[in-house]
């Protein structure tokens, strides 16, 4: 089977959500689509709302991995202490380490996130890190030689 599964964030304002991102986080290939008339009416959305501030659905990606949001039309933006995403880089690309390495000190140098745990070596021979964004959202970037992981051979 071909599949895949994407992270589908919900935002109070998704719109400056992504804005958030491609700041901070250096998202690209960013798009959004405002709900029509129709999906409107089918998500309660009153009357007379502005549509062209509201996000139906979006997605930008991060360090070549792919993101979805839209708004939270039900109001739970609640984020969870059980997930946390996973930026997973193989170190052994030297151009996939670097951008590694600058992404995090990015994030440092903007002083828009919370710093868990540094981005450093680990025992395992890759580096680790951790940090939470202004949305409450648990990330972990790490990289490490994939050749030599279980996770990254083909089955």
């Amino acid at each position: 089977m071909q599949s895949q599964i994407y992270p589908y964030l919900a935002f109070k304002n998704a719109k400056e959500a992504l804005k958030y991102y491609q700041e901070v986080f250096g998202a690209t290939e960013i798009y959004r689509l405002s709900p029509q008339p129709q999906q409107a009416e089918q998500f309660d959305i009153p009357e007379g709302t502005d549509l062209d501030n509201l996000t139906m659905h979006a997605g930008f990606t991060i360090l070549g991995m792919k993101l979805e949001c839209a708004d939270a039309f039900n109001g739970d933006t609640n984020p969870s202490e059980q997930v946390s995403l996973l930026l997973d880089i193989n170190n052994e690309d030297p151009e996939s380490a670097q951008a590694a390495d600058e992404f995090y000190e990015h994030l440092v140098q903007s002083k828009q996130v919370t710093i868990n745990m540094p981005f450093a070596e680990q025992f395992w021979g890759g580096k680790m890190g951790s940090f939470t964004d202004k949305y409450g959202i648990n990330w972990m970037l790490h990289t490490s030689p994939w050749s030599q992981s279980q996770d990254h051979q083909t089955k």
